[in-house]
């Protein structure tokens, strides 16, 4: 006769049975919706785009997974606006350098933005509609989410197209069907790559631009001092893409520059890090991320470099002084280095920005903690294997500040961990300043509401600061004057949502039915002995197994 311990493990395997049964049904659910969304694209775009994007949003999930996961999430797993329009900004600069418009705040709070308004910009309204429609009722989850992005990267690339295509009547070919010979291929190629290095945004009125206009970028490209080295990309895409083509019809160009594209930015990149180690060499202090106004002038003032000429007007506009002391202001290193005179190809979607050096960083972050939250210890342990990490006790201490104003733990989603993490890493981090404390324009907004050299420093102005600022800084090491106690996370909401909610129970339908089973196992459990001596106890043990 089958024993207690036998019939117990029985019910066990039940369980277990159950709860596998209960996580199946959410991915059949969640596999439900994916083809549901998919399915409303399909009637908006047609079956070939469909395709296209459900096979990039599955790759777009492996780069959002861990993002995702650390950023808070409701009942059914999901973002809410503010918490995906974080996710996509992180994504797409990782990923391309892009830094999106309408998905970075430019002095506003996280909650302004909706991440589905990029999708206005095609044109196409019901596209917008069938993500807003998921977005507000129920948020996102990490496959809408992925699929949402695929969809902003293809207008990205109609985009593209639209640029590529003009770039061939620039050249004076007006069938994008026609294969170009090898000559005929890179002199449309690089047309493109001046456009998009100089920046479509202005030209044309609407966003439309021109051949004329693409002819007269590609004549005022050799005031780029990289020019040469961009031309050299675009060889290295086809030697990469089609390295045996004699001809090139318009998709085979439309993929070697988009491979150009990516490949641009790292070059650009290049750029920054050289920017940011001279900043380095004239910090005030040796690991305070900040320079002295008069010191950032002075090699254009005594040798004529290009660099480091920004008014102070513009860099108080774009967050990256710091003016606690007036006598003696401060260029603050990531801040300038992100700051919008840093970038280039602006398009109607996207500036191709310096990469933040702080976002590898949050990676390792995130993959550590897997949560919207964390102690400071934990925290502390983290951030201590990151490279450079080098954490003071007064430091650790305001770590513990921030938990023990938001339950215990840190959120790693807003305002006060970013201000920690600038004076951890005062160099890669960017201070974050309130919302509204200050109101980023684009270089050519700032222009246009001003005059044409409002955003750089004339010979004048750069006497004055270097003859009447202070020469020196008598400030420690970890200044924390410009520390402010003020929290502003990302998705307030979901992350009160998060504390509250205990952390065994998700999702809480999970929650409700393992307490149900654990009841019923302890109710089988204390009717087992007279279920075994039971005639039927047989049968019933072998229909548990």
């Amino acid at each position: 006769m089958p024993s207690v311990t036998t019939s117990m493990g029985a019910i066990a395997l039940f369980v277990l049975a159950t709860l596998f049964l209960l996580g199946d049904a959410r991915r059949v659910r969640a596999g439900q919706a994916g083809r549901a969304i998919l399915l409303d694209i399909e009637d908006v775009l047609g079956r070939d785009q469909r395709e296209v994007i459900h096979k990039r949003g599955n790759q777009m999930e492996d780069h959002l997974s861990h993002t995702f996961r650390s950023l808070p999430q409701n009942s059914r797993g999901a973002l809410s606006a503010p918490a995906a329009g974080y996710a996509l900004h992180r994504l797409f600069l990782q990923l391309h350098g892009w830094q999106m418009k309408g998905l970075q705040p430019s002095g506003s709070a996280w909650s302004e933005q909706s991440p589905t308004s990029l999708l206005l910009n095609r044109g196409i309204n019901r596209l917008h509609d069938i993500f807003e429609e998921r977005l507000s009722q129920h948020g996102l989850d990490l496959h809408e989410l992925s699929t949402l992005a695929a969809c902003i990267e293809l207008q990205v690339r109609d985009e593209a197209d639209s640029l590529l295509n003009v770039s061939l009547q620039a050249s004076g070919i007006y069938h994008m069907t026609k294969e170009l010979g090898a000559t005929d291929a890179y002199e449309v190629m690089e047309a493109y790559m001046a456009s998009y290095v100089l920046g479509t945004e202005k030209l044309g009125g609407k966003g439309e631009i021109t051949a004329n206009d693409v002819r007269l970028l590609r004549r005022n490209i050799g005031s780029y001092p990289r020019w040469q080295q961009v031309r050299d990309l675009v060889r290295e895409s086809v030697e990469q893409i089609a390295p045996a083509t004699k001809t090139f019809n318009f998709k085979i160009m439309s993929d070697i520059l988009l491979a150009t594209s990516d490949n641009f930015f790292k070059l650009e990149d290049k750029e920054c890090r050289a920017l940011s180690n001279q900043l380095v060499e004239m910090e005030d202090q040796s690991g305070s991320g900040r320079v002295l106004m008069n010191d950032f002038y002075r090699p254009a003032f005594h040798t004529g470099m290009l660099e480091f000429t920004e008014s102070s007007d513009y860099l108080r506009q774009q967050g990256a002084l710091d003016e606690t002391d007036p006598s003696s202001p401060r260029v603050i290193i990531p801040n300038y280095i992100m700051a919008d005179s840093n970038c280039l190809a602006n398009s109607n979607f996207y500036s191709v920005c310096c990469v933040d050096m702080c976002e590898e960083m949050m990676d390792q972050i995130e993959m550590s903690v897997q949560a919207p939250s964390a102690t400071p210890e934990h925290l502390l342990a983290v951030v201590n294997q990151l490279p450079g990490a080098s954490i003071s006790k007064e430091l650790a201490d305001k770590l513990e500040e921030v938990a023990e104003n938001s339950h215990g733990e840190v959120p790693l989603h807003g305002r006060l961990f970013a201000q920690w993490m600038h004076h951890a890493f005062p160099r890669q981090c960017v201070f974050p300043h309130l919302a509204g404390a200050i109101t980023k324009q684009s270089l050519g907004e700032f222009t246009a509401e001003r005059h044409e050299s409002a955003a750089f420093a004339g010979f004048e102005e750069m006497k004055e600061i270097i003859e009447g600022h202070s020469s020196s800084s008598s400030r420690p090491r970890n200044d924390f004057s410009m520390w402010s106690e003020d929290e502003e996370l990302v998705d307030a909401r979901g992350f009160e949502q998060h504390i509250q909610r205990p952390r065994s129970s998700t999702p809480w339908s999970c929650f409700w039915m393992v307490s149900v089973l654990a009841g019923f196992v302890g109710t089988v459990a204390k009717l087992a002995p007279e279920m075994l001596s039971s005639s039927g106890s047989s049968i019933y043990h072998q229909k548990m197994v």
